[in-house]
């Protein structure tokens, strides 16, 4: 991994020494990241705890809640978007760090699953679109909601140790 790690340090030579002689760039780039994953996170996890809450009250309704939750995940998505291009230009800040860290790709294997299980959280949220009274749609996406509430804290989580520990 260190050659990968020296190649990539040699390419984005520019860009780290832009970042890393540049404290609004510094400051920008970390605002994005911190900001997005924030918002993003903030908006899933609130996604999340609605779906699970369901299954003990009766309002909203489970189409109202999958409609809720549809039409949110543009946002999700943009924001993650947001996370990773700000992601890529702090890990190219410094490869030679991050490409050899444990914790890094720890987190990165939590983002990763949290991709996935996104797939899982849209396709069941999908399904009770089409069938709110279906309980074997409802109870995947309280799955996915808890699989997403989990991932998102070890994602943050990473996020933190990777800062400690890169």
């Amino acid at each position: 991994m260190t050659a990968i790690a020296e190649w990539l340090e040699s390419v984005a030579a520019p860009w780290i020494d832009f970042y890393s002689g540049s404290a609004a760039t510094e400051t920008a780039v970390m605002f994005l990241h911190i900001g997005a994953l924030v918002a993003a996170g903030g908006l899933a996890f609130t996604l999340d705890r609605a779906v699970l809450r369901q299954g003990h009250h009766g309002w909203p309704s489970r189409a109202d809640l999958a409609r809720d939750r549809h039409q949110s995940h543009r946002a999700v998505i943009i924001g993650l978007g947001v996370v990773f291009a700000s992601g890529f230009a702090l890990t190219l800040a410094d490869p030679a760090v991050f490409l050899v860290s444990l914790v890094y790709w720890a987190k990165m294997t939590a983002v990763a699953l949290l991709l996935v299980n996104g797939f899982f959280l849209q396709r069941s949220g999908e399904r009770l679109l089409s069938a709110p009274e279906d309980e074997a749609s409802f109870q995947a996406l309280r799955r996915a909601a808890l699989r997403s509430a989990a991932l998102w804290g070890l994602s943050i989580l990473g996020g933190v140790a990777v800062t400690m520990y890169a």
